[in-house]
């Protein structure tokens, strides 16, 4: 069997990435481990491209019983059922921070899968995305990554923080706050934080002890990569055609930022969008099919360019400003409980 392995201190525990032909088939695949905890991830993309309008990422995080180093009796039959809890939200955080990273022109089907192997005092969540990240960014599959994971957390009292602490952490009582941040080149893509009470300072302190442990798995990453990346398939975009996009500069593009900006909700937006549509297909019916997509492009950057540049966003709110809350316990029904 092919192995090769590489490795680097974080937390003063080692992080580990083994190569293997474990899984040959797959396009990319990895096993990372921290504290004798062992993920395997894979990462595989289909030969051609879907029908539909979206880009067809799954994403599957397995638990499996023998993990534990326990295997059940076998009076039973023994077989994983659903996903836990506790698996669907770790395969949520692989796939907050993995796809955002993806061209989303692309159809062609990706399925990247984490097993959890093997389960020590390692927290299986920031390996998770490490493994996604490392098998993908080391295969065919066209991706901007990688990206890594870290999670900080601190006790009670003490003013250190820790670095990738055991998940068992999660029940312990003693911990102020547990933050698990994900994201790439000094930027942060998705963030988890449970915590009892905290203050913004003693936050932004963590997530910045977080980027910077981040930054030094991208390094090590980018070293992993450029020594075994395989060449990245490259899935062209379909052009809209300038004919369209003409139509749309003459008789939209002025008309959209009132639209975003008329205040609280979409209707605006909405009823733009179907003049749109039925301008494409009354003029330009041949182009159908991409006006759905530039109509969408130019509404996320009229969204984000007026968010950076002024400060202003769709539904009239401050950039620090919540939304009105409202909160009512009980009154719906006396077979209700937990209200």
């Amino acid at each position: 069997m092919e192995k090769k392995e590489y490795s680097i201190e974080i937390g003063g525990k080692r992080l580990s990435a083994l190569f293997t032909d474990l899984a040959d088939q797959a396009h990319g695949s990895v096993i990372v481990s921290y504290e004798d905890t062992a993920l395997l991830a894979t990462a595989v993309m289909s030969k051609n491209p879907k029908e539909g309008d979206f880009f067809p990422l799954v994403v599957d995080y397995e638990e499996r019983f023998y993990a534990g180093g326990k295997i059940g009796g076998s009076r039973f039959v023994r077989r994983e059922g659903r996903p836990s809890d506790e698996a669907i939200l770790s395969g949520r955080i692989i796939d907050r921070t993995i796809r955002p990273l993806f061209d989303q022109h692309i159809r062609h089907e990706v399925q990247v899968v984490i097993t959890v192997l093997a389960l020590g005092k390692g927290d299986p969540d920031a390996l998770g995305v490490i493994a996604a990240s490392l098998a993908i960014g080391t295969s065919r599959i066209p991706w901007n990554g990688p990206a890594s994971c870290a999670k900080i957390c601190r006790s009670k009292g003490s003013t250190e923080f820790i670095v990738n602490p055991s998940w068992m952490t999660r029940d312990d009582e003693s911990i102020e706050f547990e933050l698990l941040a994900c994201g790439k080149d000094g930027s942060i893509n998705m963030i988890e934080i449970g915590a009892r009470e905290t203050s913004e300072e003693d936050l932004t302190a963590a997530l910045q002890k977080a980027s910077e442990t981040i930054e030094k798995i991208q390094e090590f990453q980018k070293t992993v990569i450029a020594e075994r990346g395989a060449t990245k398939t490259v899935i062209p975009k379909p052009e809209i055609p300038a004919k369209l996009i003409e139509l749309f500069e003459n008789d939209f593009a002025a008309r959209l930022p009132q639209a975003i900006f008329s205040g609280p909700g979409k209707a605006a937006i909405g009823l733009l969008e179907d003049e749109w549509m039925e301008a494409v297909r009354e003029k330009l019916p041949e182009t159908v099919s991409f006006g759905d997509a530039l109509f969408e492009e130019r509404t996320n950057k009229v969204i984000h360019d007026e968010a950076i540049e002024n400060e202003r966003r769709a539904d009239g709110r401050k950039m620090d400003e919540i939304r009105p809350l409202f909160v009512q316990a009980g009154g719906v029904s006396s077979m209700l409980h937990g209200s």
